[in-house]
């Protein structure tokens, strides 16, 4: 009888956490069946012909009205506080339904991207687990609190301590092992930690090597001209970044899967090339001199492997954290909240487009990063994975 393999995932938006589990079950084979609760369904088809079953999930919200008027969200723990996991009956609740679906499914283990109830749930069961995703998700082993990722935002609403009593007074009569500190929560049996050093957070703390983003890598060009904007979710409703886009005069090319009818007329209308599918990554490194989007890990991972300079749009803290290490490197500019009027992002997106030195700065990377991605990938995970299920 074959193992079998539950892939999880609990919190968050976009196509690549489903991506990422879906390479996880494509490097280890057929020599497992795997099951898939995800807690959103846009992308499910995509693994479901690796799996016996694909299925909704019990979903964490994030809750953003509880810091209406006040501090950003300073730690990742600060983000799990305002996930539920300062609500004992919603966190029993949660966990509850993972032990559930786990003895249903008949589980031997558990892979998590962004899924720490389902972490919980598999420690209380004794089912190995394995963390996998970018690395600000995923807290180093044996630290005693979580840090603050950016120095402006360094305010906590919460204070840990009460938080690990709420969790272990709510999951103990469910025999989850008791934490002794809030990161205790990712506790694991193994970790596939999926980005490059000048992203993780926390870099020179892991105890094992990381893997390669989930990104796909062209060999740098440095010859194109025109400007990639992505933008998967609900950038362009920002009027001052479509009117930017729409008035930039430069050969622009957008992909932006989900943008409605209205919008993308706008972008057809002002010379925009708007693409129907995803866009080859060896095209964009051929035909890109400067990237646009929000920030996400993915994108940015693809662009600094292209040596392609990018200008980011962050949506929220962690596009910021991901963007932020890459402009500290010279080879991508953030554009902040209150440069976000049409005039600056256009003028922004300009200026880098014509600045040579900023080009450059990415093709340097891109040659100083590139031997993180000829790791082989499938073979840790089938190193890691395997060792534990034996």
């Amino acid at each position: 009888m074959k193992p079998r393999i539950l892939l999880a995932w609990e919190a968050g938006a976009g196509r690549g956490h489903v991506v990422t589990l879906k390479t996880v079950a494509a490097a280890l084979g057929d020599a497992f069946i795997y099951d898939a609760a995800l807690c959103r369904m846009d992308h499910a088809a995509e693994l479901a012909p690796l799996c016996e079953m694909v299925f909704p999930a019990a979903r964490l919200r994030y809750d953003a009205a509880r810091r209406e008027g006040l501090v950003r969200t300073a730690t990742w723990g600060e983000f799990l506080g305002d996930s539920g996991f300062r609500d004992a009956a919603f966190l029993a609740r949660q966990v509850g339904w993972w032990q559930a679906t786990l003895i249903a499914r008949r589980s031997h283990l558990v892979i998590a991207d962004y899924a720490p109830c389902a972490l919980l749930a598999a420690q209380s069961l004794g089912i190995p687990t394995v963390i996998t995703g970018t690395g600000y998700g995923i807290v180093a082993e044996g630290l005693k609190t979580f840090p603050i990722f950016l120095p402006e935002y360094n305010q906590r609403l919460y204070d840990e301590t009460e938080m690990v009593q709420t969790i272990n007074t709510a999951l103990e009569p469910l025999g989850v092992p008791r934490l002794d500190v809030l990161p205790d929560i990712y506790r694991r049996s193994q970790e596939l930690v999926r980005t490059l050093d000048i992203l993780d957070p926390y870099d020179g703390l892991r105890t094992q090597a990381l893997l390669p983003p989930v990104a796909d890598v062209a060999t740098p060009s440095g010859e194109g001209d025109e400007v990639f904007c992505y933008f998967s979710t609900t950038e362009l409703a920002d009027e001052g970044v479509l009117e930017a886009i729409c008035s930039l005069g430069l050969p622009t090319r957008a992909y932006c899967p989900g943008l409605d009818n209205d919008r993308a007329n706008r972008l057809a209308a002002a010379g925009v090339y708007v693409e129907n599918g995803p866009v080859p990554v060896d095209q964009i490194a051929r035909r890109s001199r400067l990237m646009v989007h929000s920030g996400q890990h993915g994108i940015l991972s693809l662009g600094l492997a292209a040596g392609v300079a990018q200008v980011a749009i962050p949506q929220h803290l962690e596009h910021l954290y991901h963007a932020r290490r890459c402009e500290s490197q010279g080879c991508a500019h953030v554009i902040t909240i209150s440069e976000r009027v049409a005039h600056s992002v256009r003028q922004v997106i300009r200026d880098r487009h014509d600045d040579t030195a900023f080009h450059q700065a990415a093709l340097d990377v891109a040659a100083r990063i590139r031997p993180q991605f000829a790791v082989d990938a499938g073979r840790l995970i089938r190193e890691r994975i395997g060792a534990l299920l034996l």
